[in-house]
């Protein structure tokens, strides 16, 4: 049957009145351009149509479920699907963003309301992480070189959320110097306190991922910290960094006195 394009914009139109018309409207779009792919597929490989799967999708504030066709073969993939998937994925993205900025996932989700029409409940908010989880878990499990001729390792204590409660908690870090000289952050842990205990784990996972050997290691003067680096790292040389060993020495000081051992510079006076 064959319409005339004054007939096509008059059913266009009357979909468009109807409550949910455009949505049908674009879900129509969608699975049109779809079969058109798959029916050009099927022309240039010689491929047989072979029904269709549901897939979902987020388009207009809503969820759509489409009818995906499918070939025989299992080799077609519509390229509209692949665009949509690109909008998710920036969706995710721009998420994340807003999180990690300090925004709670009750805050991204009314935003994301006010931006898409559509709000996200926190769960669902927290579901659009899952790909950041994924990159940040393969990026501290990356293999590392095998030697490192200075490592510099700390803690810093950073405010943390934990449900709906933020607290200061110790994030290790573990830097390292290549024989180029340029420095490479080897991987992060959190825990919510500081100890030696911490480092037999951290040192574990950095040997599992290739490193055997390091010439200098950096570090406070964390009680025990030396005889876990010769546990794991045997012969490598320690250096305690000389700021914290000297503001760990004002702690011993009277007030009046502070001043005086800080004359140097090395140490700010208002410790």
């Amino acid at each position: 049957m064959n319409f005339t394009q004054p007939q096509n914009y008059e059913i266009l139109e009357q979909l468009l009145l109807k409550p949910d018309g455009l949505q049908q409207v674009l879900k129509m779009s969608l699975e049109i351009i779809m079969k058109s792919e798959r029916k050009l597929h099927n022309e240039s490989t010689s491929d047989l149509s072979n029904g269709f799967r549901p897939r979902k999708t987020f388009g207009r504030g809503k969820i759509m479920e489409l009818r995906v066709p499918r070939t025989r073969s299992g080799n077609f993939y519509p390229i509209i699907l692949a665009l949509l998937k690109d909008q998710e994925e920036e969706c995710r993205k721009v998420a994340f963003k807003l999180y990690s900025a300090g925004l709670t996932t009750l805050q991204v989700g009314d935003l994301f309301g006010d931006l898409y029409g559509r709000s996200y409940s926190t769960s669902q908010v927290s579901r659009l992480f899952d790909y950041a989880r994924e990159e940040v878990q393969e990026w501290l499990a990356r293999p590392l070189e095998s030697y490192y001729p200075i490592c510099y390792i700390d803690a810093v204590y950073i405010s943390t959320r934990r449900v709906d409660s933020v607290s200061k908690e110790a994030y290790f870090t573990i830097i390292g110097v290549k024989a180029d000289r340029t420095r490479e952050v080897l991987a992060v842990f959190n825990n919510p306190t500081e100890g030696s205990s911490i480092w037999e784990d951290i040192f574990m996972n950095l040997k599992s991922r290739g490193l055997k050997e390091i010439g200098l290691i950096v570090s406070d003067g964390l009680k025990g910290i030396e005889t876990v680096i010769n546990k794991h790292f045997h012969g490598t040389e320690v250096q305690l960094c000389a700021i914290h060993l000297q503001r760990e020495s004002l702690k011993y000081a009277k007030p009046e006195h502070k001043a005086e051992m800080a004359e140097d510079g090395s140490i700010p006076k208002s410790v």
